[in-house]
């Protein structure tokens, strides 16, 4: 399932019962696996004051596949029920139609939703007897089941020196990675091998250790994160959040227009809200022509070809992005766009599957007018690019990114970044985590961080990304961010409400459109340092934000320093280019994230980026760093450019995650940069003591009594398992280590679960070859918590 798909709901109209329904449903798409289940959340909208109750029920199936609810009855102080889809061993893989339906009474009402079975599971088997394989015990890295990627595909930076030309094939993981072409930076390039996922990872932990290799790293999959005379304007709650109308008043974004790429899914070219002569030739970067679904690989038409989100409705994320900066304005229909002027260079980089890595690094640089290799030159070179787009993996996982942003920055175009909307820290995300990026955290209608949307210390600045569970004014979803869109089942332009941070970034892009309208020399760090001086903070209750069905509570800790700057003001920022220059400075930290073992050291440069012609010496401080974690800066205080911070992390320092910051001040300012530690074992774990466990699935929940576990005694970091004597029925088989001793799995220990397409899989024994990979968690990683089999886990653990 994607980790990180469009944030959106589609309401559907009531069909059948006598009566008419007062409420409506709502289904994400979801995917499982053959001989496996897969989970998705209903939500059930009701009318204001309806107190009746809605039992849910799952139809459109092929034989072989049920589904469980969890409530089976919803009501409008309990709207959300978590469906299980069970998939048996026979159903064949595919996409289908399935349907929830709801009764109340005589009415009901359906939701239609996109179940993408994939193939895959365990052996054959079912009759009984034991489960076996291999387990090994991970370095605190990523684990083959955390983040998408191209499966067998490694991308490989080489060292100056060394010549691409005799780097056709490499040998690692026990294979042979053949060269597949040079990427468009400098000694870079993509490989592929018949690897699976734990042997792309393999590869790239052997490859980064070659002395002639600066880095290696998997080619990650990134998905999309969601006063004129227009009829629909009043609907845009969103612009006179930020006091976008008085902006207009002064600026429009005409005087010198800017252009603005939209990496993303493509554009709605016939759009009737687009105005064609501020569309720029663009480019589609997606280089799989199935994830393109357009019959072919990268050429010139960015045309969105569609998605296929839901079975009938694609998202046309890019669309939707881009009416937000500059749909056309004051022209008697439909909305208005932020900037009246700005010119739209659409790039599409995402398609059925999310994009690739490659695609979009490649996308973005040619957005930014920068050479691609095999791609034509790109004449229109973009002011300001926008990334609706994400992946949960902190930004030192990926240095291509860093290293194609730096490249960018360098050419003086202004990156914008959705913070993503998974209600954790935005330090692990990216493009959201990495340096060099203006990085937008996402408000509900209330102007308090909406529940979906990241947070944390690299937030430099909020906007209005909706939410459409809140009904305002009378529209149902209302709250959500109104842009341009289409209508599959009908053919017809539209105009469609959704949320994100995806929505939110736009906001900020269009606005710097606006500012650099006024101030064309307007600069990255000059446009940062007057959006943070004019945002309106948000304090400490608006930070934790709505709260929604799905998220009843806010985030623990959260202070208001984790929303940035606070809200954008569009007219203070407008004023702000009319008045005397203030003289300032930004700081970013590189890298923005790093881990170090106990006992160990790293360095972290430090860029200053000075504005207003500010030439003072700037303090520098580590604020946040744990008990045995110092940091000493070079120099201090700074008068240049940069400074080079160096960590310490004593041996007592225990493994977790610890967001910090990077502190300068000069006589009144004070200004922060997000650096995010996460600390890891200094003496590599090995599986004594690991415990394994194999969970009886009933169909709808696992049962812990007719489950069974062994502990393991080998002092090796790889080994065998067998877990004997299981009676016939499907198990899931999960893995954990004790780190802390603590008897709960929890921050710091080691866990894992077999997984076959990305998704936890079911083995009916008698099965071997079930191998895993127990990887550290973190305990600011809501990942573990998705997965189904932890809290039936901890059940048995308490059994032991």
């Amino acid at each position: 399932m994607r980790w990180m798909a469009l944030w959106f709901l589609i309401f559907l109209s009531a069909c059948g019962g006598g009566d008419t329904p007062n409420f409506s449903l709502s289904v994400p798409g979801m995917t499982a696996t053959v001989g496996s289940f897969g989970t998705t959340t209903v939500n059930v909208a009701f009318a204001p004051g309806a107190t009746n109750q809605v039992v849910l029920a799952l139809e459109g199936v092929p034989p072989g596949v049920t589904g469980s609810f969890d409530p089976p009855t919803v009501s409008s102080t309990a709207n959300t029920s978590l469906l299980t889809v069970l998939v048996g061993g026979g159903v064949a893989s595919g996409t289908y139609d399935a349907v929830v339906r709801g009764t109340s009474g005589a009415a009901s009402n359906t939701a239609t939703f996109r179940l993408n079975i994939q193939a895959g599971g365990g052996p054959p088997g079912g009759s009984g007897g034991s489960i076996s394989g291999t387990v090994s015990i991970g370095t605190g890295g990523a684990s083959a089941g955390s983040t998408d990627f191209v499966p067998g595909q490694v991308i490989v930076k080489f060292r100056a020196g060394v010549s691409l030309q005799s780097m056709q094939a490499l040998q690692a993981s026990g294979v042979n990675l053949q060269r597949v072409r040079r990427l468009s930076l400098e000694h870079t390039a993509l490989y592929q091998a018949p690897l699976d996922a734990q042997g792309v990872l393999d590869a790239v932990a052997e490859l980064s250790a070659r002395p002639e290799i600066e880095y290696a790293q998997p080619n990650y999959i990134l998905y999309p994160t969601l006063t004129p005379n227009d009829p629909l304007y009043a609907q845009q709650w969103h612009y006179p959040a930020i006091n976008l109308p008085q902006a207009w008043d002064t600026e429009r974004g005409q005087t010198n227009p800017v252009t603005v790429a939209v990496i993303d899914t493509g554009q709605l070219l016939q759009h009737p809200d687009f105005d064609p002569s501020r569309i720029l030739p663009g480019f589609d970067m997606i280089s799989d022509p199935n994830n393109a679904r357009d019959g072919n690989g990268r050429d010139n038409n960015p045309e969105d070809s569609g998605d296929l989100m839901e079975p009938t409705q694609s998202s046309y994320h890019g669309t939707h992005v881009a009416g937000t900066i500059l749909a056309r304005s004051d022209n008697n229909l439909g909305v208005a766009g932020v900037s009246w002027g700005a010119r739209l260079l659409p790039v599409r980089v995402l398609g059925v599957q999310g994009g690739s890595l490659v695609d979009i690094t490649d996308g973005m640089l040619w957005a930014a007018a920068l050479p691609v290799e095999g791609a034509p030159n790109n004449p229109n070179k973009a002011a300001i690019i926008n990334m609706s787009l994400g992946g949960a993996l902190p930004c030192s996982q990926a240095p291509l990114y860093q290293d194609v942003i730096n490249r960018i920055n360098a050419a003086g175009v202004i990156i914008v970044a959705a913070a993503g909307n998974n209600a954790q820290n935005a330090a692990n995300f990216v493009p959201a985590s990495c340096s060099g990026v203006i990085t937008v955290g996402g408000t509900g209608p209330s102007g308090g961080r909406a529940p979906y949307s990241n947070f944390g210390t690299r937030i430099d600045v909020m906007a209005p990304g909706g939410n459409v569970s809140v009904n305002l004014n009378g529209i149902q979803s209302g709250g959500g961010v109104l842009s341009p869109l289409k209508s599959d089942p009908n053919n017809q332009f539209n105009y469609v409400f959704y949320h994100g941070t995806s929505m939110a970034a736009p906001h900020v892009a269009g606005l710097i459109a606006l500012m650099k309208s006024v101030q064309p020399s307007l600069t990255r760090a000059e446009a940062l340092d007057i959006l943070r001086r004019t945002a309106r903070p948000l304090n400490q209750t608006q930070c934790q934000g709505e709260t929604d069905a799905s998220r009843p509570t806010p985030p623990p800790g959260i202070t208001a320093t984790d929303c940035g700057a606070g809200l954008v003001d569009a007219q203070a920022a407008i004023q702000a280019l009319g008045g005397a220059p203030v003289g300032s400075f930004i700081l970013n930290t590189t890298p923005s994230s790093l881990s170090i073992a106990p006992g160990g050291t790293a360095q972290v440069v430090v860029g200053i980026e000075r504005v207003g012609g500010f030439t003072g010496a700037i303090n520098l401080s580590l604020q946040g760093a744990p008990a045995g974690v110092s940091g000493s800066f070079t120099p201090n205080p700074s008068a240049g450019t940069t400074a080079t911070l160096a960590l310490s992390v004593a041996t007592t320092v225990p493994p977790g995650q610890y967001p910090m910051v990077v502190q300068g001040s000069a006589g009144s300012q004070t200004v922060n940069a997000a650096l995010v530690l996460t600390v890891g074992t200094a003496n590599l774990p090995t599986l004594k003591d690991v415990f394994m466990a194999a969970l009886f699935w009933t169909g709808s929940d696992f049962d812990v009594n007719r489950s069974k576990g062994v502990t393991l005694s080998a002092d090796t970091r790889t080994g065998s398992y067998s877990i004997p004597e299981l009676e016939a029925g499907s198990y899931a088989v999960a893995g954990w280590k004790d780190i802390n001793q603590n008897q709960t799995v929890d921050s710091g220990d080691y866990f894992g679960v077999y997984l076959v397409g990305r998704q936890v899989a079911l083995v009916r024994p008698p099965a071997s070859n079930i191998n895993l990979s127990l990887e550290l968690t973190s305990g600011t990683t809501a990942e573990l918590e998705r997965i189904p089999v932890l809290e039936a886990f901890k059940k048995m653990l308490e059994r032991r």
